[in-house]
């Protein structure tokens, strides 16, 4: 049977010479994967010539793992980031952007002394042993899961609270800028609610307001980002409107910052006075489809996701993730990206606005801790070691940082000034 050399993503085709080379894609980076052809002869009846035809047979589902086994391979060649000196360390951090594409170099001694113990401390220990948890199975596969419950005060603001400012802001409505509100005040009409009686306003105000009665989250979110910067407070505010049992905080360790494999996805739900975290970790490769799925399952339709950059980075990697494995699932829920609000209630007070910055000034200290952009380094010696240690570094990372976003989601209502 003749055999094709296809990309799994772009679904380009490639000779046997580049896929015995390499089998990921040379024009989108994607494993590429076997398709066999089963030919057959038919007849054709008017001039009795004979004319192949093609059928594609199903895929080799070895291929994949043949690509999964050459990519941790290709994952030690490739960094993300670079490894810098502190010479001026004050002046350079105020520069430092919130994506981790450099860390320190004191940094990345510490994180290499933390490898080294871990590797001692956990040498020839299971999994279950460093990380208490079990295999979860679902219609993906396997995976392993890790669950635990953290004390938190996670707090929120009140459904009449978020109301009453929302519609005080009259410039929501389009069409109704600065001025225009302050001429509408001081004409009586103090709020979105007495416009549904304007003259001009009341039919852009009507439908406002029964998207507020029936506390339409994600219509409302949709509404103040086309009115308001996504990182006005009243963006915030509009939490408010959700069910405390409803949010899930989401954040996913990775190996890369595109096209490659999650190795770890972490949720959190807060309840009364705990925060309980789900953490679905690759044992190998193979083991991302499962892991995406079980974190899809923990999501309800009117769940609300909080996340830090989750909106420029976890849920397009995650929707990504999904289309390469051809897994259908929505990601449509109303979205609280801490990041923007960040920069906005503390980005003058803080030299950058990382994650780990940001927990500095929360008074947040971690025990256990790697920069992110070292996770692909720490999972790649354990790919290599089968030495658990390391995995116990970037779950206890994942894990803080879920807990870290319930904190700041809660300290953010203290730092506006509305």
């Amino acid at each position: 049977m003749p055999i094709s050399y296809v990309c799994r993503k772009c679904r380009k085709s490639h000779s046997k010479q580049d896929y015995d080379e390499s089998r990921f894609c040379k024009t989108c980076g994607s494993f590429l994967i076997q398709e066999y052809s089963k030919t057959s002869i038919a007849v054709q009846p008017r001039n009795g010539t004979l004319q192949k035809s093609t059928e594609s047979a199903p895929i080799d589902n070895t291929a994949i793992r043949r690509a999964a086994e050459s990519l941790r391979h290709r994952i030690t060649q490739a960094r993300e980031y670079e490894v810098r000196s502190e010479p001026e360390k004050k002046s350079a951090e105020i520069t430092r952007p919130a994506t981790e594409s450099w860390i320190w170099n004191s940094e990345y001694d510490n994180a290499l002394k933390l490898e080294e113990t871990l590797l001692r401390q956990y040498k020839d220990k299971k999994l279950e042993e460093a990380l208490p948890g079990k295999i979860l199975s679902n219609e993906q596969g396997d995976c392993y899961s890790i669950s635990d419950t953290c004390v938190s005060r996670f707090k929120k603001a009140t459904y009449k609270e978020s109301q009453q400012l929302i519609i005080s802001n009259l410039k929501i409505i389009p069409g109704i800028g600065p001025a225009r509100e302050r001429a509408l005040k001081e004409q009586g009409y103090s709020t979105i609610e007495t416009l549904t009686k304007h003259p001009i306003w009341k039919k852009p105000a009507q439908k406002f307001m029964k998207q507020i009665e029936a506390k339409e989250i994600g219509s409302i979110q949709n509404w103040l980002w086309q009115r308001l910067p996504k990182s006005h407070p009243l963006a915030h505010y509009l939490a408010g409107f959700c069910n405390q049992e409803d949010f899930a905080m989401i954040d996913i360790e990775t190996l890369g910052l595109s096209e490659r494999p999650i190795v770890l996805l972490g949720i959190a739900k807060p309840k009364k006075k705990c925060i309980c975290t789900s953490q679905f970790l690759l044992r190998d490769i193979p083991d991302e489809p499962s892991a995406i799925w079980a974190l899809i399952s923990q999501l309800e339709a009117q769940s609300s996701l909080i996340t830090f950059n989750g909106k420029s980075f976890d849920l397009p990697y995650i929707k990504q993730r999904l289309a390469y494995y051809g897994i259908d699932a929505s990601l449509s829920n109303p979205h609280f990206d801490l990041l923007p609000f960040t920069r906005r209630a503390m980005g003058n007070r803080l030299a950058n606005c990382r994650l780990e910055t940001v927990e500095k000034y929360l008074g947040v200290k971690r025990g256990i801790n790697i920069p992110g952009a070292l996770v692909p380094h720490f999972y790649d010696t354990y790919l290599k070691t089968r030495n658990v240690g390391p995995l116990v570094a970037i779950a206890e990372h994942n894990k803080q940082d879920l807990i870290t976003l319930g904190n700041l989601f809660s300290r953010l209502y203290e730092e506006w000034d509305l």
